[in-house]
């Protein structure tokens, strides 16, 4: 596929990194000093252009001869428009939207009218995936399938969980999920079913989203989360408060600009906001920050992200959730121990490739640049059409997760037969691509 990438800004750039070694790409910047940088490190052409002329737009797509178009510049209707001209210009391109105000989250249609076929917005996804760690008390990690209409979370286990001691093919897990994996002393486990449950297990668990929160409920909630305090009136932050008030939660937001407090008063309800300094002690101690059940911290700076989280452990709080933007900031929050983080590029990574990528064959990266979910498709051409799932010979760190066989989710046992037209939803962080096409077929194995 021919891709045009206009604006190499964080978005831009994770988006040519991204799908630069599967796809050509050509970046549209008015920089030239980043487009030397990004030339220097990757597989792209260049154009030193302005994205927003469309002279330069059409012909960016006539002499790319352009599949797809993304729209990456730090100005929402800016993308919008550039989306809008390549309509114009060729009707069948793919158009894709990076947006950072959800106001700008209009409805696409299937046919790509009114322009905009995909619309992404890192801030309202990052936000949703802060409410769903908020809620679920015991996961540290969680992504949506919506196009499987299922999710994956990762659970860590704690001295109170009531599960700790029992073997996994024994725990009461409720119908609509399954265990497939375990994380212990860094090492994946793909073998649940009769592995015991450890103090410090992450545990994966693939189903419907009310299936995984009884599973949250299953591992023992100690103390249920009612009080959340948000640093920073950003985008997210907004929108997590949005969503934690309306299901009747306290929520405080702290943020030391007068004028974000007052239009966040005017526009939130239910949401408390404090109008300070949350870097300050004294702030701290009189808005009892650290003493809830959560500390949610949505700043622009990682610095300033890693310092709240690192007090807030200092001060024992109970959950602390963030984000970051730099990918070289993960391992440092994960070194110091802080596991609920959001990074930036991920959400970015997974979107675009979700975008570049038919839905049937949907690709989604993992915590570990070395691990990915994707979705194999049983047609003649698959090795698995007919084949039973306890005939097969899969490499270690390779789970079949599950199938969707019509509007069904099934989840394999070894008498379970694949037929033709079954999505199968396979997790790896085995990367060798020519073993996964031993196993499956050349078929819907995704380049990695």
């Amino acid at each position: 596929m021919k891709v045009i990438i206009v604006g190499a800004g964080e978005v831009g750039r994770a988006s040519a990194e991204t799908i630069s070694n599967i796809h050509d790409v050509l970046v549209v910047e008015k920089d030239e000093n980043v487009l030397n940088v990004l030339k220097s490190r990757l597989n792209v052409s260049t154009l030193k252009a302005d994205g927003t002329n469309p002279k330069t737009i059409k012909y960016a797509i006539e002499n790319h001869e352009a599949d797809m178009i993304i729209a990456t510049l730090g100005i929402d209707s800016a993308n919008l428009f550039v989306c809008l001209m390549a309509k114009r210009f060729k009707p069948s391109i793919i158009t894709v939207s990076s947006v950072n105000d959800p106001d700008f989250m209009i409805q696409t249609s299937a046919d790509g009218v009114p322009g905009v076929d995909t619309i992404i917005s890192p801030e309202l996804i990052t936000a949703e995936k802060m409410y769903k760690l908020c809620v679920l008390e015991n996961a540290v990690d969680f992504e949506y399938m919506a196009n499987m209409g299922v999710a994956v979370a990762m659970f860590t286990v704690d001295i109170h969980h009531e599960i700790i001691g029992k073997v996994v093919m024994h725990l009461p897990i409720p119908p609509g999920c399954t265990v497939f994996a375990i994380y212990r002393d860094d090492v994946v486990h793909t073998e649940t079913e009769t592995m015991e449950i450890h103090q410090g297990d992450r545990i994966c668990v693939f189903g419907t989203d009310k299936a995984i929160s009884e599973f949250n409920q299953m591992m023992g909630v100690e103390y249920p989360a009612r009080n959340f305090a948000i640093l920073g009136g950003s985008i997210v932050g907004r929108n997590l408060a949005r969503m934690l008030a309306a299901d009747k939660l306290n929520v405080k937001i702290i943020d030391k600009d007068e004028n974000k407090c007052r239009d966040m008063a005017r526009t939130l309800s239910g949401v408390a906001i404090a109008c300070a300094d949350f870097i300050d002690p004294e702030v701290q101690n009189n808005e009892n920050i650290f003493r809830t059940d959560a500390l949610i911290s949505t700043t622009h700076a990682d610095d300033t992200n890693l310092l709240m989280c690192m007090n807030a452990m200092r001060h024992n709080s109970r959950k602390v959730i963030t984000r970051y933007f730099t990918r070289e900031y993960e391992d440092i929050f994960q070194y110091t121990g802080i596991e609920t983080i959001i990074g930036y590029y991920r959400i970015i990574t997974n979107e675009i490739t979700k975008s570049t990528i038919s839905d049937e064959m949907a690709m989604m990266r993992s915590r570990d640049p070395d691990e990915f979910y994707f979705v194999h498709i049983v047609d003649r051409q698959s090795k698995l059409l007919d084949r039973y799932y306890g005939d097969l010979n899969i490499p270690d760190g390779v789970r079949i997760v599950a199938v969707k066989r019509g509007t069904d989710i099934i989840y394999p046992r070894l008498d379970s037969r694949f037929q033709d037209g079954d999505s199968v939803i396979v997790f790896t962080s085995y990367t060798r691509r020519n073993d996964l096409i031993r196993v499956f077929g050349k078929s819907s194995v995704p380049e990695v």
